[in-house]
């Protein structure tokens, strides 16, 4: 389908160019700039907006907000992943950048009403942006996810102090008797615990088990690991057993939702 757009769009770029060529070769060089080259132009792009919405390739307003209420219900996800998709080497030079292949597997993963592929580049950059608007709103709100301490006790502070700015009672466990639970956080009638990792390098085994001990010790209605550097495949098919949901930074906002808070009841409380 993107061979067809594209096709499209040369066939009526040479028909604009072939009109030019014409125009100057017919009227004086003056009444051709003046007269003839603005109304082609306007021509070339009525007749683009036509084609383009008659056969379903604009990226029309209801699109847009489709395709907006999808990125709002995964931006956590979003962002954590097109952060992970942008590697740089040690001199902090970047070596990689796979942010449109997440922006493909998202698009992928969802269900749209209309086919994507016809438009795939409009597509891809409505979702990054988006993406971008997010962030921004949530930075300007006070939220950073990317603004942590470098230091891991500083960090446990950092996401406690974060979830209480959205709306949690959530307190930092004494280091060497936590049971493998960092954070012991409550919103309502849910109870949960939370390992935070502040590692340069994906986050293995070890934690998820660790975490899934501290709640049974604790007898909570969840656990998470909350990672900077993201998780082995290892470790994602543990948690996966386990119930153990796997976190990053960026969805601390959301984090209710992600353990379903209104699915609780005070059979729960503590």
């Amino acid at each position: 389908m993107r061979k067809e757009y594209e096709t499209i769009l040369g066939a009526v770029t040479f028909l604009a160019l072939v009109c030019i060529g014409y125009a100057y070769y017919a009227l004086e060089a003056s009444v051709a700039t003046t007269r003839a080259l603005p109304l082609i132009g306007f021509g070339y792009l009525t007749v683009l907006v036509l084609v383009f919405k008659a056969l379903g390739l604009a990226l029309s307003p209801a699109k847009r907000r489709e395709l907006t209420r999808h990125v709002e219900a995964h931006s956590a996800a979003l962002s954590r992943n097109l952060r992970l998709a942008v590697k740089k080497n040690d001199y902090n030079r970047v070596i990689a950048d796979e942010r449109h292949e997440i922006a493909l597997e998202f698009l992928d993963s969802i269900d749209l009403s209309f086919d994507y592929h016809r438009i795939e580049p409009a597509v891809v950059d409505y979702v990054l942006a988006e993406v971008e608007r997010i962030e921004s709103e949530a930075k300007d709100g006070g939220f950073d996810a990317e603004d942590y301490p470098s230091d891991p006790a500083e960090f446990e502070h950092w996401c406690a102090a974060q979830l209480r700015h959205f709306g949690w009672d959530a307190d930092v466990t004494k280091r060497g008797y936590d049971q493998g639970i960092d954070i012991v956080a409550r919103k309502g009638a849910l109870v949960i615990g939370l390992q935070v990792k502040r590692y340069n390098s994906p986050v293995g085994n070890k934690a998820i088990q660790e975490a899934f001990t501290g709640k049974n010790y604790y007898g909570l209605a969840g656990a998470a690991v909350l990672a900077t550097a993201g998780f082995t495949p290892s470790a994602r098919r543990l948690a996966a057993t386990t119930g153990v949901l796997l976190l990053s930074p960026h969805d601390l906002p959301t984090i209710d939702r992600e353990f379903g808070v209104e699915g609780f009841t005070e059979a729960w409380a503590m």
